[in-house]
């Protein structure tokens, strides 16, 4: 992995932990996040005009594309909802290094039987870091058994991740990642769409009034942190990629102890010199 590449993910773990931050501030409210779907794709808007005015891009998904768009579009749909009701409840210092870091074994293992990517041992080594850093986080919710629903949705929400991320290594080499993340919002805004219109149809001017700060932070910090990856997933292998931006997990961790108040223990502190260590070896592959 290249320096240039290793900093666009740095950058990118930083604000995805700031925007999830946001987003367990509000509890993982569901209209929130729904309508920062919406936010983000109007964000991204006048960059996709301006491209497609100067001749730089189509404004259609290739045939080629279409079912990967579709796929993660509906992936996401599920994996915004589970960060939901993750965020109900759950703590963003134990909770985000799980659902952050589940799905690196995942990842890995998939893209070296489906992709056939190539892990050097210094990059093993710093994936492995990074999982036992993230299992070390996860013991907590073992040790509290009225818990483990957190734990296990903290799970579904991380193999969606290495479900989404394997997709769009593929999608993204098909169509520009600028339109491909904008479909890709509007489908899991579509995806979630009934639910929130059934439960919550009531709330929804309300909720976009009292909340338009946290929507715009968790759109804008969500469309642009992940299209920072997609570029990134065009130059690098995506094991690589899903694991070094797991950094993000040792930011969130110190915001929710700093700013919410959550308590820093022995084992999240191991974990998180764990998941930085991993982070050095995996730039090192």
């Amino acid at each position: 992995m290249t320096i240039g590449i290793f900093i666009l993910v740095v950058v990118a773990a930083f604000f995805h932990a700031l925007w999830n931050f946001a987003a367990r501030k509000v509890t993982g409210n569901l209209v929130i996040i729904w309508l920062a779907l919406f936010t983000g794709c109007l964000f991204l808007l006048p960059g996709i005009v301006v491209l497609v005015s100067l001749g730089k891009i189509h404004l259609w998904i290739p045939s080629s594309a279409v079912g990967y768009v579709i796929a993660t579009g509906l992936i996401h749909g599920i994996y915004f909802g589970l960060l939901s009701r993750t965020y109900e409840k759950g703590e963003i210092s134990v909770v985000y290094p799980i659902l952050r870091g589940s799905g690196i074994g995942l990842t890995a293992l998939l893209a070296w039987l489906i992709l056939n990517e190539e892990i050097s041992p210094v990059g093993l080594t710093g994936i492995a870091l990074i999982f036992s850093g993230i299992l070390l986080m996860g013991i907590p919710f073992l040790r509290r058994g009225g818990e483990v629903d957190q734990y296990r949705l903290a799970l579904c929400v991380g193999t969606s991740i290495a479900a989404y991320s394997l997709v769009d290594k593929v999608g993204v080499s098909k169509m520009t990642p600028v339109l491909y993340i904008w479909f890709m919002f509007l489908v899991a805004a579509a995806v979630l769409s009934p639910t929130v219109m059934k439960q919550y149809r009531g709330e929804v001017l309300h909720t976009a009034r009292a909340n338009i700060g946290y929507i715009m932070l968790i759109g804008v910090g969500s469309i642009g942190t992940y299209l920072m990856i997609l570029f990134a997933l065009q130059l690098a292998p995506v094991s690589y990629i899903v694991a070094a931006r797991e950094f993000s997990v040792v930011i969130g961790a110190l915001l929710g102890v700093t700013f919410l108040k959550e308590r820093m223990t022995i084992l999240k502190a191991t974990a998180i010199i764990c998941i930085t260590l991993g982070l050095f070896f995996i730039k090192a592959g």
